[in-house]
Order: structure tokens, then sequence, then C-alpha cells
């Protein structure tokens, strides 16, 4: 079965992004939302954006629609946020409405999805489609499946998202799927360095980016991100996986949290912002890490740390959700823009030493 008709249920900016990139690739696109004004603000933001494209005639591939029947007959529901009150009551409703044949792909991240799919009709049909923003410039969509989703489902979805330009990598259903499980060992293995006094916030970025290559140091990353955001994640992760001493949230992001120091939209996180541009480093943090910037560590150390850090938890996220190597390493590339996914820079790494010996894995640990 090729997928053709696809109902879309919400109506924020990324649905109506989502709505467009399947115009313009030929789909029939119908979108969904419970409230008429939603719909409406849908309708002029696609209107603008495909006229800006020069794609004003592909607006008629699309409908907006406001009663949940009308989505009969796509041969895929992709969920881009939902105005229902019970998310829980509306995928039942959903799967009633559209029959056994369609494929629904609910939204994931953080919380992994199969208690809410082992509750619906028809589970082997309803898999996690995890869209990475920006969506028009972003290709990596992880694809989360269950143990009970069909093969015949998850390759349909795979084609369907290459045909419609976008990159899919597929993970069993965990928290945090791919990109958000290893963002947490790239900020915390930081944190910890920053924490022992191994250097400042603008040093440990920068191993990262002239060593790497990395477009973020962890702390500008963090910052991005939004600290409250950024410590929300890695303390539900944290949780969802099993309390598990290495992905524990930092107490340090914790108290500027609550100082209301939450990054680059506040103005202020691990650094100060002005019109969103770095202007220099929070004083703040020298009142709360005692030993700040003491012994700065070598930028290629800092790399090393950092790297093996993630790649460690690549290791255990494949054995957990298998996920293959390949998909692995370009789930990094895409959703972090590195230019090597960790476990191809832990190799180089182990392999540059003299003679190509490794060093010893708690070797690298003695930094933090």
């Amino acid at each position: 079965m090729k997928i053709n008709a696809v109902g879309i249920e919400g109506s924020g900016p990324a649905a109506c992004a989502l709505a467009e990139a399947l115009a313009i690739k030929g789909f029939q696109v119908r979108m969904h939302d419970f409230f008429k004004t939603a719909l409406k603000t849908a309708l002029a933001r696609i209107t603008w954006s495909l006229a800006r494209a020069g794609q004003s005639s592909c607006q008629s591939s699309i409908e907006l629609v406001q009663d949940l029947k009308l989505l009969k007959g796509a041969d895929i529901i992709i969920e881009m946020g939902t105005s229902a009150s019970d998310r829980g009551e509306f995928f039942i409703k959903l799967c009633d409405t559209v029959g056994p044949e369609c494929v629904i792909a609910m939204s994931c991240g953080i919380e992994p999805i199969g208690q809410t799919i082992s509750s619906l009709p028809s589970p082997e049909r309803i898999l996690g489609f995890n869209f990475h923003m920006p969506f028009r410039t972003n290709q990596l969509v992880e694809v989360v499946h269950t143990d009970v989703v069909s093969g015949p489902v998850l390759e349909m979805c795979a084609q369907f998202l290459r045909d419609m330009g976008k990159t899919p990598v597929v993970s069993c259903d965990s928290a945090g799927v791919i990109v958000e499980r290893l963002r947490r060992p790239y900020i915390l293995s930081a944190l910890k360095l920053l924490e022992n006094g191994k250097g400042l916030p603008h040093e440990l970025d920068s191993a990262m980016r002239e060593t790497g290559g990395f477009p973020l140091g962890p702390f500008e990353m963090a910052d991005r991100i939004g600290l409250d955001r950024d410590y929300q994640a890695t303390d539900a992760i944290f949780k969802l996986t099993g309390e598990q001493e290495r992905l524990k949230p930092s107490a340090l992001e914790n108290r500027l949290v609550q100082y209301g120091q939450i990054g680059r939209k506040g103005g202020v996180g691990f650094y100060l912002y002005d019109d969103e541009e770095i202007v220099g480093e929070n004083p703040v943090l020298a009142d709360l890490v005692p030993y700040l910037g003491i012994k700065h560590l070598p930028p290629r150390e800092v790399f090393s740390v950092v790297v093996n850090a993630v790649a460690e938890e690549a290791r255990q996220l494949a054995s957990e959700a298998m996920v293959s190597e390949f998909d692995m390493e370009t789930a990094v590339k895409l959703g972090l823009g590195w230019p090597k996914g960790p476990l191809t820079l832990a190799k180089e790494m182990s392999a540059s030493f003299s003679g190509g010996t490794p060093m010893p894995q708690d070797q690298w640990g003695e930094a933090i």
C-alpha cells in the first residue's frame, strides 16, 4: 500500500509546515482541529507561506476540517498536537472513526507512547513520529514503534517519510527516543566538568566546537533550549529510565532555573545575552560553583570526556531500543548537527592513541 491521502491532527505552526510540505510533494491533505478560529489562523498561515514560496497552486490539495469524521478515508493520520482535552480519549475516538486500515502516527518525544498505544484498537497500525525543528530545514524524523507494530506498516511509513523529503531513523519505544536521550550526557557531562572546576562555560563550549566542529557547545545548547525545558527533559528521562546516576539532573542547572535564569530567552543562563547574542558569562556561577575554573582541562581532554559519555549512552540505548549504529549516527548528525556520530568519534579517538591502543574507559572518567 502506498500513502496518498494524509490527515493531520492539529493546526499549529508545525502542522501547517507539514501540510505545505505534503501538498508540494503531491499528497492530498486534510487538517483537523476542533476550534474554528485555530483553523482560520492555520489557513492564513498556509496561504501566506505557499504564496511566498511560489506554490499557491498547491493550496487546493489542503482542506481544513472541524469534523473529525472527515478524516475517514485517509491512509495515515499524523498527530501534530491535538486540541482535545483528553488525548487518550481522542485517540480512541479517532481509531473508531477512521477504521482499522488507516495508519496512525502519534506525536512523541520524551514520554514513551507504548502504554497509550496498548489501550487502542489495532495497535499493530499505530506508531510514533518525532519531527525535529525547524520543520522546513531539519530532515530528521524519529520513527518509534512498539513490539506489536507490523513490519509492512513500519516500512510503508519510512518510505512515506522519504517520499516527502525526510530522513527516517527507527527506534523501539523508549524515553527520549534517540536525540533527546543522547542530548542528556552531552550537557550533563559538561556540567560535571564545570562543577568540578575543570573549565569555564566558554572554554568547555569552545573545546567542543573547535575540536569536533560542533555547531553548539553544551552550555550554548542548554541556553538555547531554555534551562527550564532542558532540566525538565533531563528529570523526566532520569525517572523514566529507572533513576540511573549517570542521567541524574544537575543541581546547578536547577538552581539557575529557580533564580529565573533560564537561558537565551530570559536574557541570562550560563551566559549573559543582549538581543539574543552572548555578551558575557553569568557572574552568579562564581557563587554557585566553589572551584569554578580552578583547573582548566586541555580542549582535547574535554572533548574526549564529553564524546565518550555520549558514546557510552549510545551503546546503552542501542541495546535497550534496538537502534542500529547507522540510525544512531544519522539521528545525532541531523538532530544535533554533529559532523560525525558519537560512536564514530569514540572509535577515532581510541585509534588516535599511540599504537592504536584505546584508553581504558575508566581513565576517560577521571577528568570528571
